[in-house]
Formats: structure tokens, C-alpha cells, sequence
């Protein structure tokens, strides 16, 4: 499932030549049905399968499929009638750990500037796009400033204000701020009125990053809070680019975002192993690996030339 995310969204005047599958429409309906199994799962603890057919409104027939691909991905535990919650005693201290925006700007610098690059490369003029609010999108906006005609939609206030200086010197930009409830962790817009903001549009391509990217667990994040937002910017796009640095790899947060099949492409920078990228490939249809560093003794030619795609 890589383009369209649903097919019922409306369009925005921008984006061009869209096909919608139904099959897309289908697959993120059952992937949300799963999160909520999850999330309630979660504040039980435990559940019945026909506890969770009242409370979600499935057939016990789906309610039992679920279930099994949810013990399959470690996110509950499949017991005989039901399951039980995973007990997370890392996580706690796993969100306490995750550094304060404004350190995240000044982590890993050099490779997120690569990965910005490369993510630039792939905004063309005239296109509808959705940054959020990850530290590594703040590294994007530099290429952005020679762009002609974007819509630039985001949740973050760092990259609002940002924006607002690059429009300053490029009125063809058009900038949309989600607004809603700011969570002052990331400096992000969440809540209902941010995902209402964001349900509006059909976008050409949504940028996103993450804290933990992993083959069996997906895209996951420490902080439930995000993750209604991040789910709805991926319902809306026709593609989704994943930026994540080598560091965000085989890390599993308690908050499953997505499964990994709902990537287009996945930019990452030189550092990231041959075997994980041989991984991410096996699911992702385009995994980019941004230029080496100079002088960090990682380049892009230590990896395999198949299966991947190397920025030039």
C-alpha cells in the first residue's frame, strides 16, 4: 500500500492524476480497527474477543484475525478467548529518554542535512506536501527555498515560523498551519482540531519521521499523543517518505504508528548497515540512502548497488 491512502478524501486543486485504490481505502481502515484493538487491549490490560467485538463493533471472526497478526507484529499477547497487554516496563523510561526538540536539532546534524537534500530532491514545483513536526523535517526547509508554487502543510510551530521567513523571499510558497492543542514536547499541533485541519486535504507527498523504525514492529513512537495526527497526515497522502537516521533502526516504541508497507520511500543517511537496508528493501518499495559523509568514513558505496536506490 503505497499510493493512495484512502478513497475517500477530498482533493486538493494541486494534486494531479490520482488513483485511488480501493483495496488502499480498505487496508488503512483494518490498520486503524488494529490500533484500536491495541489501545484498548492497553487500558484493560486484557479482553475477551467478544469484549472487544462490543466495544469496536467488528465481526468476532475479524476480531480473532486481528488479534493473531497483532500477537504476530509482539503488540498483545493472544491468549485462548482473548488477550492480554504486553507489559512495557522500558518504555517510561524509554519516552523520559527521548531529548527535548531543540537537542534533537543538534543530533546526527550532518547526516539529517543528507537526508533533508534527498528528501528535497523528490518536492517538485507546484506540488501539496506535509511536513511534520520531526526534527529532521527542520533540515528540508533550507532546499526548499528555490521551490516554485508549494503548499507546504505542517503541525509543527518550529517549521511554521521557519516557513514564514522562506516566504518572505519566495511569495509563490503557500504555507498551511495545522493549528490544534500544542504539545510542548516537539513544539507539534495535536488533538481533534489539528487531525480536523489535516482531514481536508489529499496531499502529493507526506514527510514524516519517527523515533523507532523496525522490520517485525513498524513505525512506532513513545508518545501516544502523536500518533492520531501522524496516522491521519498518512491517510491523506498519496505517497509517504519516512526520513530516519541510522540511530532510529530496530528501535520499537509501545505506539505503533503504521506497518512498514504503507511507505513509498524510505531516505536514510550512509551510516545505516547493509543488512538493515537489505531488510527495510524487502518491504519498502524505495529505500534511499543520502550521500556519505566526508571524513565520517561511511559512504554510500559501502552498500550494495541492488535493491536500493543511492542518492546521487
Amino acid at each position: 500500500m503505497t499510493e493512495g491512502a484512502l478513497d475517500d478524501l477530498p482533493g486538493t486543486g494541486s494534486v494531479r492524476n490520482i488513483e485511488v485504490s480501493a483495496d488502499d481505502g480498505r487496508a488503512f481502515l483494518s490498520i486503524e480497527r488494529r490500533m484500536e484493538i491495541v489501545k484498548t487491549i492497553n487500558m484493560h490490560k486484557s479482553a475477551t474477543v467478544a469484549e472487544i467485538v462490543e466495544w469496536i463493533g467488528a465481526s468476532p471472526a475479524t476480531v480473532r484475525r486481528d488479534l493473531s497478526w497483532l500477537d504476530e507484529q509482539g503488540l498483545i499477547v493472544r491468549t485462548r478467548g482473548g488477550a492480554t497487554a504486553i507489559d512495557y516496563p522500558s518504555q517510561a523510561s524509554l519516552r523520559s529518554s527521548v531529548p527535548a526538540y531543540e537537542q534533537r536539532l543538534n543530533e546526527y546534524v550532518e547526516e539529517k542535512q543528507s537526508i533533508g537534500q534527498c528528501a528535497a530532491e523528490h518536492i517538485h514545483d507546484g506540488e501539496t506536501i506535509i511536513l511534520d513536526a520531526s526534527s529532521t523535517n527542520h533540515f528540508v526547509l533550507p532546499f526548499l527555498a528555490k521551490k516554485r508554487d508549494l503548499t507546504i502543510i505542517t503541525n509543527s510551530l518550529y517549521i511554521s515560523k521557519e516557513l514564514v521567513t522562506i516566504s518572505e523571499t519566495n511569495p509563490s510558497l503557500t504555507v498551511i498551519c495545522s493549528g490544534g492543542t500544542l504539545f510542548m514536547r516537539s513544539y507539534s499541533f495535536i488533538g481533534m482540531i489539528a487531525e480536523q485541519a489535516l482531514s481536508q486535504f489529499y496531499v502529493d507527498k507526506a514527510f514524516i519521521g519517527l523515533r523507532g523504525i523496525s522490520l517485525h514492529h513498524g513505525l512506532t513512537s513513545p508518545f501516544q499523543e502523536e500518533i492520531p495526527v501522524k496516522r491521519q497526515m498518512i491517510k491523506c497522502a498519496r505517497q509517504v517518505f519516512i526520513l530516519a537516521d541510522h540511530t532510529k533502526f530496530n528501535l520499537t516504541s509501545a505506539s505503533l504508528i503504521a506497518p512498514l508497507d504503507i511507505v513509498h520511500t524510505l531516505i536514510t543517511d550512509a551510516r545505516i548497515t547493509p543488512e538493515i537496508a537489505r531488510q527495510m528493501r524487502s518491504i519498502i518499495p524505495n529505500v534511499v540512502i543520502a550521500p556519505g559523509i566526508e571524513g565520517s568514513g561511511f559512504t554510500s558505496s559501502l552498500l550494495p548497488s541492488t535493491n536500493i536506490v543511492e542518492a546521487p
